[in-house]
């Protein structure tokens, strides 16, 4: 189930998905080419000016290096002397960055974050599909399991129940024994052919449900229903004792649901910070160093030094503030449900506990109730024999026993669900290398 099922293999290509996410977020800041050309085509002044440069986006302070080329030929109007340049052209460095607003953060780095925190979301989301699907296809398993065992039980009764029945017609024919008794044994062994028959509907029903899940190596479902022998040792993985109980309800801090709820609270900080950050003024600054080369006006052919400041305030600002009221309350919800979801699997786990320790219990007691009603049985059979009892105690001890057996595999079962819910509850079916 966990590696061959296309169930989990269509959990796993989320995961793939949510790296991809990460690489789609780290684009942000990838260097980039930009160019603009400026052609005058027509009237008195004809010129043309081509503009190159090269960007680096960093992710501290809101920042970007450039470098920048840019060369022009022919005339300009004064109002486009700015286009000019000597006539081997321009070449510039500089750097650009905030000084308030966008500085610690903006939209670009909490994407960058809230990608992270998404894979690491999809993958407690994955997680916890997994052990869903898993504790479903075990518990269909189980359910089959106990009635296959049950079936074999009882048909076993029936082989033995076929030979006394043998020896009882004997009787019969001698004149030993009333016909009545025959027939009495008769209508017990059909009551025993008829549960045999419950049981296998049952059985059967499971069986094709496990195939669901059940897959071979290449993913094909896997038909239960050709299995013919009974598995005498299903090595059962989900062993408990009072140490493993211990170990599973530590595991409950790194629950998925919780780890999820952990995720959301700190994408809901970064919205936070972001919202914070818009009620700040923008001041931006941006330096560059330029220099000409070639031939030209005597006016370009010194190293520029270049400064601005850029400066912007919303007044009012309303949509900002309303932001920073809304994730802050985000904030508090979150809060009350990391911790009433803590709570309720605590509790959870403690039921389920409460229920395997009563589980173990019954498994015992059952296991001598049933040693019990088989050696009744056998010593009935006996005094029967021995003319000391009759057919109607005898088909008696023989429910008994059968319903003792039925109760005894019902029990274990039972042992092996309670241990199942455990691992369940603190979600921990996955910490196992299945085969």
């Amino acid at each position: 189930m966990q590696f061959r099922h296309p169930y989990s293999r269509a959990i796993n290509e989320g995961s793939i998905q949510a790296q991809a996410d990460i690489d789609i977020a780290q684009s942000a800041f990838d260097p980039y080419v930009e160019q603009d050309s400026f052609s005058r085509v027509s009237g008195y002044y004809d010129g043309t000016s081509l503009q190159q440069r090269v960007i680096k986006p960093l992710e501290n302070y809101n920042a970007s290096l450039f470098s920048q080329y840019r060369v022009t030929n022919g005339d300009f109007p004064v109002y486009e002397q700015e286009y000019q340049t000597l006539s081997g052209g321009e070449a510039s460095v500089g750097v650009a960055l905030s000084l308030l607003k966008g500085r610690d953060i903006d939209k670009r780095r909490v994407g960058m974050k809230n990608a992270r925190l998404q894979a690491e979301l999809w993958q407690a989301e994955a997680n916890l599909l997994l052990n869903e699907f898993i504790y479903k296809g075990i518990s269909d398993y189980l359910i089959w399991y106990e009635s296959a065992l049950q079936v074999q039980a009882v048909q076993s009764l029936l082989n033995n129940a076929a030979e006394r029945e043998k020896a009882i017609s004997t009787r019969v024919e001698k004149g030993d024994m009333a016909e009545i008794e025959l027939t009495e044994f008769k209508a017990n062994i059909l009551q025993q052919k008829l549960l045999v028959e419950t049981l296998k509907q049952k059985r059967d029903g499971y069986s094709r449900a496990v195939s669901y899940f059940w897959r071979d190596t290449n993913g094909e479902v896997i038909d239960l229903a050709s299995v013919t022998t009974m598995p005498t040792n299903i090595e059962w993985p989900f062993w408990v004792g009072e140490a493993q109980v211990h170990a599973l309800k530590k595991r409950i801090a790194a629950h998925p649901v919780l780890t999820r709820l952990r995720i959301e609270q700190a994408q809901n900080e970064n919205k936070i910070a972001l919202a914070q950050n818009t009620l700040l003024p923008k001041l931006d600054i941006k330096a560059s160093i330029a220099r000409d080369i070639g031939a030209g006006a005597a006016s370009l052919e010194e190293t520029e030094g270049k400064l601005g400041l850029s400066f912007s305030y919303p007044l009012g600002n309303r949509k900002a503030k309303a932001e920073v009221v809304k994730v802050q309350s985000k904030k508090r919800q979150i809060e009350d449900k990391l911790t009433a979801t803590q709570e309720r699997i605590v509790q959870s786990f403690e039921q389920a506990y409460t229920y395997w320790q009563q589980a173990k219990n019954i498994a015992a007691l059952q296991q001598q109730n049933a040693r019990l009603a088989r050696e009744l049985s056998l010593m009935e059979q006996k005094r029967f024999d021995a003319g000391d009892s009759d057919m109607f105690v005898l088909n008696a001890r023989a429910s008994s026993e059968i319903k003792a057996q039925m109760k005894e595999i019902e029990a274990q079962v039972d042992l092996l669900k309670a241990e199942l819910a455990l691992y369940k509850v603190a979600a921990a079916l996955l910490s196992y290398d299945y085969q």
